[in-house]
């Protein structure tokens, strides 16, 4: 729980700073080869570039980031990357008026695929099904203390 504001020096960009607001991100490592990392990030707030500005002070960004992410790895893994490699893969919020649990997933592109596949240690076919369960299984872990409240906190 770092809170994030406007970064000091680039006033497009966030950053984690004292005087920030509130930011919470449960970050996962899912998969890693020592040299890039799969990660599913919980928030559960949602500040302007929160997952990116974390990720960032964690030293862990988003590789293909051209605004937080690191200049050296984007640019070593260009060949391969060619935009952020960050997807919503799986959205849960409560409907404003019916107050059910609506669960949004997405397939990952196929570029996460093919990456992710590879830290993964599974074939790109295998890839989807292999991370709905990840997924899945730390959700339902971070999400058992979740309690929902609309935006009035009521």
């Amino acid at each position: 729980a770092e809170p994030i504001g406007r970064h000091p020096t680039d006033r497009l960009k966030m950053a984690v700073c004292a005087g920030g607001r509130s930011a919470l991100s449960i970050v996962h490592r899912v998969a890693s080869d020592g040299r890039l990392s799969l990660v599913a990030v919980l928030i559960r707030t949602g500040r302007t570039h929160q997952i990116r500005a974390h990720l960032q002070h964690l030293r862990c960004p988003i590789l293909g980031d051209p605004t937080y992410g690191d200049p050296t790895w984007n640019k070593k893994e260009a060949h391969r990357v060619g935009r952020p490699l960050l997807h919503a893969h799986a959205i849960r919020f409560v409907h404003p008026t019916s107050r059910e649990l609506l669960h949004i997933q997405a397939p990952p592109p196929h570029d996460i695929t093919k990456i992710g596949a590879e830290l993964a240690g599974c074939s790109e076919n295998e890839f989807t099904s292999w991370l709905n369960a990840d997924v899945e299984q730390r959700l339902a872990y971070s999400l058992e203390d979740f309690t929902f409240v609309n935006a009035d906190g009521a």
